[in-house]
């Protein structure tokens, strides 16, 4: 290859890289700061810079869906809720469909007295995440490091694949 044949390659190439740097700034909306003594373009500077790290980076934004099964630890407040109300039928609804038949009234009655001597955080002490046929799971465990029950993505919704509270 010709330095001549070489260096339209390399004009080229980077043509296009500054081309296609252009466009990423152009569909970026600017970035605004309330910093002093800064011009805009050191301002967007500063803000690309910081939104590349993930601690500045703001969180997700909220589902439009505000299930109460959002999360695992939503789910289990929310299931820990049910069953001190004792709403078999909402229950159900919480658990994997192959157990919702093993949520009974009896049951519901039982670990309905076994759940005020616990709280929240005894039963949701940690989580472990994994995947279990192609579907997000979370194991949680209690505080005394038993496994309480693991979670199952469904439908965007984390529904209980043990019957925890028996």
């Amino acid at each position: 290859m010709s330095a001549r044949n070489l260096a339209i390659c390399v004009c080229f190439i980077l043509a296009v890289s500054f081309t296609a740097c252009d466009k990423e700034k152009a569909t970026e909306p600017p970035v605004k700061t309330d910093l002093p003594n800064k011009t805009e373009s050191e301002s967007m500077v500063d803000g690309a810079a910081k939104s590349a790290t993930p601690e500045k980076q703001p969180e997700a934004q909220p589902q439009e869906n505000n299930s109460p099964l959002d999360t695992p630890q939503n789910s289990l407040a929310h299931q820990m809720k049910l069953l001190a109300a004792g709403d078999v039928e909402k229950l159900k609804a919480c658990f994997t469909e192959r157990l919702r038949s093993s949520i009974t009234a009896e049951s519901v009655a039982k670990g309905k007295e076994e759940l005020s001597s616990y709280t929240l955080d005894d039963l949701y002490a940690s989580e472990e995440r994994g995947e279990y046929k192609g579907s997000e799971t979370c194991k949680v465990k209690m505080k005394n490091g038993r496994t309480l029950t693991t979670f199952m993505l469904e439908d965007g919704h984390w529904l209980a694949d043990t019957v925890w509270f028996q």
